[in-house]
């Protein structure tokens, strides 16, 4: 009897190991989450303060040198779910589309070619829905749903 004993008491120890084994990946997952969506969230305040700085080619230039540094600061997001890699990597790209769209809107601002001022404005506003929709899904695999 104490044999099996013994084997109840092994099974129940490999149980408990393999139960902490998931809680450490779901923990993984939920801290690589924690990570990207801080590293966004606290980008978003320079965004927004240069939103407020004007709308003249020297803002817009700011503007594009914030974006580069945010596309870095979330490129440095370690992680290794292949999911928020990609939601990483495909947000660090936008900013980096976008800096380079409010170059070029600093440029046609900075010139008498008012099509292309219009133009360069209308390509940086197509941008706000990429980001919604990519803020959208990270939180929706983070949190499960």
């Amino acid at each position: 009897m104490p044999r099996n004993a013994n084997w109840m008491q092994v099974t129940l120890a490999g149980g408990l190991i393999a139960s902490l084994g998931l809680l450490s990946a779901c923990d993984s997952k939920i801290n690589q989450c924690n990570r990207l969506i801080e590293v966004i969230n606290n980008e978003q305040a320079p965004i927004k303060d240069m939103k407020t700085q004007g709308n003249d080619a020297g803002s817009f230039k700011k503007l594009a040198d914030v974006l580069d540094g945010v596309s870095g600061k979330v490129k440095a997001v370690e992680l290794k779910d292949e999911k928020l890699v990609k939601f990483r990597d495909d947000y660090a790209t936008m900013a980096t589309e976008l800096a380079t769209s409010s170059r070029e809107a600093a440029e046609a601002l900075g010139g008498t070619d008012m099509k292309k001022t219009t133009e360069a404005i209308k390509k940086m506003q197509s941008f706000a829905p990429r980001e919604s929709e990519l803020v959208d899904n990270i939180n929706k695999y983070c949190s499960g749903t």
